[in-house]
């Protein structure tokens, strides 16, 4: 995945804002701190089940660089470091309520498609395009 900073010419917005987010935890990790506010790296990998501490760092890590989390290191023994979002990370949180949003309509599209592909003869079905809701802004995007 190319650096923020690397804009090429000519890149779309959806390849821009995903540049943020493209992470395969990133979304996980803003969900858990928009709804907590302050989390320890030790309770992130908790609820992150699956997640490895090598690719939690790594994500953190990018997150923080992007200026979507914030890093607090308490001069403690043993260490203590926190995470929150940033007033700018919180912007993330229309982005994730409408892909919710779409993954559930889509996710409930394509059930009725299965259902009605095993339930009527082939080619009877309705295509997924049909059924998914169409996209507006994103029509300039390759």
């Amino acid at each position: 995945m190319r650096k923020i900073g690397s804009e090429t010419v000519g890149e779309c917005p959806c390849e821009y804002a995903l540049r943020y987010i493209g992470g395969a935890w990133k979304i996980p990790i803003v969900v858990l701190l928009e709804r907590t506010k302050i989390r320890r790296h030790a309770e992130i990998k908790r609820v992150l089940r699956g997640i490895t501490p090598k690719i939690l760092t790594q994500q953190l890590r990018e997150m923080e660089r992007d200026r979507l989390i914030q890093r607090t290191v308490y001069a403690e023994v043993p260490p203590r470091v926190e995470y929150q979002l940033t007033t700018f990370g919180e912007t993330l949180r229309p982005v994730i309520d409408a892909m919710y949003t779409w993954g559930t309509q889509t996710r409930e599209a394509t059930s009725r498609m299965m259902l009605t592909k095993t339930n009527s003869s082939p080619g009877g079905a309705e295509s997924q395009r049909d059924s998914v809701p169409a996209q507006s802004k994103a029509e300039a995007c390759p």
